[in-house]
């Protein structure tokens, strides 16, 4: 059997443009100034429904979301990304990972655990319960939150020990199936500049090695992008699902995965939009031989 993963990421999907920035202090009105200046520009929503709706036809087990749903997350907003994943969820199963926006202050990262409680493991427990573990057939999807308030100046991120030890746990217990961990933050040390980097990304990294994972998703650098972890790990993030940037299109990746005797064939499918039309820009295969449970 083959299992499909979908991989969409920063969609921002949400509005500000009826917010008057008089109403908005701090942290939030620096943000508001940013979307004005240049995300309501280069992230579009017409462009981010045809790009679910193309995502959607090509029939996936499941749809990974990794985070940055919203923009500076204001109660508002995070009722209109519920609607968002409402409708995706309507033609697909959907996994989220909160990203730093979704979690942009104190009262957002509260916010989140009840605006979006389908779509969390437990709102009520801290990192509102993640990770979280879906399986599909021989395939299991680890979501992790890297997502936390922070000041002014940091977009980064952090799991923490908790976190990290859990999900230690769940890669040992899912040895021999095929894992997929997924978070919004980059995963690896120095593959994100410092203010927008996870802290831990050096003791994640390791303990991904070190397990032999085999594959793993994330967003927050807004482009298209593969890199190796080891041998075996290959990391994957993709631009933003709305992006209208002739530069750098709004794109997704398909990830089909079955197991021939004792290896893992994959093969890899980015997806990026032009003129209104999602087109294949890159595929490849590979293969990888199954751990032993």
């Amino acid at each position: 059997m083959t299992v499909r993963l979908l991989h969409l990421t920063d969609p921002h999907l949400s509005s500000l443009a009826g917010v008057p920035l008089w109403s908005l202090r701090g942290k939030r009105r620096l943000g508001y100034l940013s979307w004005w200046r240049k995300r309501r520009h280069q992230l579009n929503a017409a462009t981010l429904a045809r790009v679910t709706a193309a995502a959607c036809d090509d029939a996936p087990d499941l749809a990974l979301v990794t985070g940055d749903l919203v923009h500076i997350g204001l109660p508002s907003e995070l009722i209109e990304a519920r609607r968002g994943l409402d409708s995706l969820a309507a033609r697909v199963p959907v996994v989220l990972a909160p990203g730093n926006h979704d979690c942009y202050r104190a009262d957002t990262a509260a916010g989140i655990g009840a605006a979006w409680q389908p779509f969390l493991p437990d709102a009520n427990a801290s990192s509102h319960g993640f990770p979280r573990l879906v399986t599909r057939d021989e395939v299991t999807v680890i979501a992790l939150s890297s997502a936390e308030p922070r000041p002014w100046w940091s977009a980064g991120g952090r799991l923490g020990d908790a976190q990290r030890e859990a999900l230690e746990r769940l890669l040992t217990a899912s040895t021999g199936r095929f894992r997929c961990v997924m978070l919004h933050h980059a995963p690896l040390p120095g593959q994100a500049p410092g203010r927008k980097a996870l802290d831990d990304a050096g003791e994640l990294a390791a303990l991904l090695e070190r397990h032999g994972v085999e594959l793993v998703l994330h967003g927050h650098l807004h482009h298209n992008d593969e890199r190796h972890l080891g041998r075996r790990t290959r990391v994957f993030v993709s631009a933003p699902a709305s992006s209208c940037s002739r530069g750098n299109p709004a794109a997704y990746r398909l990830f089909d995965i079955s197991r021939d005797g004792g290896e893992w064939q994959v093969h890899a499918t980015l997806k990026a939009e032009a003129q209104g039309v999602m087109r294949t820009v890159e595929a490849r295969s590979w293969r990888l031989p199954a751990l032993t449970a």
